[in-house]
C-alpha cells in the first residue's frame, strides 16, 4: 500500500484520538497546550507527555491485537509482522516508535514531521511500499485486509 492511504488511515486515526487529547488538555493545562513546538510549562509538558504516548498506546496496542487502528480498518488495510500474522508487541513497538519523537523538548514537533515525511517518501519509493519504520521493525508490511 503506498503513502496516501496511509496517510488517510494516519488522519482517520488522529481525528479518533482528538477527543480524549481535547479532554487532556482541559484537565492538564490552561487549554494553551500545543503539540507542535516548545514546551513552555510543567502542565505543558505533562500534556505533551500524556497525548503522546496515548498515540503511541493506541497504536501499539491496536496493531499488535488485531493489525488494524480504525483508520486503517476504515480504509481496509491491515499490518503484518515479518511472520505474515499479526505484529507481535515488539514489532507494532518499533514500528510506531517514531511518534515518540514528539516528547523531544522545543523540536520535537519539527522532528515528528521530517519522521513522518521521511516514512512517506521511502514507502513511495520501496518496491514493497515499506517505510523506514517498517524496515526497522524486522520487515512488517501493510497490505490489503480480507
Amino acid at each position: 500500500m503506498g503513502p496516501w492511504p496511509r496517510f488517510g488511515a494516519r488522519i482517520i486515526d488522529g481525528l479518533v484520538l482528538f477527543i480524549p487529547n481535547a479532554i487532556i488538555a482541559a484537565v492538564l493545562t490552561d487549554g494553551t497546550a500545543t503539540s507542535f513546538g516548545g514546551v513552555g510549562t510543567g502542565e505543558d509538558f505533562a500534556y505533551l507527555l500524556v497525548s503522546t504516548l496515548l498515540g503511541f498506546a493506541y497504536a501499539v496496542f491496536l496493531e499488535a491485537s488485531r493489525g488494524q487502528t480504525v483508520g486503517k480498518m476504515a480504509l481496509g488495510y491491515k499490518v503484518i509482522g515479518p511472520d505474515g500474522r499479526v505484529p507481535s508487541n515488539e514489532v507494532a513497538m518499533r514500528r510506531n516508535a517514531w511518534l515518540l519523537l514528539g516528547l523531544v523538548p522545543i523540536v520535537g514537533g519539527v522532528l515528528s514531521f521530517v519522521a513522518a515525511v521521511a516514512i512517506g517518501v521511502t514507502i513511495a519509493n520501496d518496491p514493497f511500499k515499506r517505510g523506514t519504520h517498517d524496515n526497522f521493525a524486522g520487515g512488517s508490511a501493510v497490505v490489503r485486509a480480507r
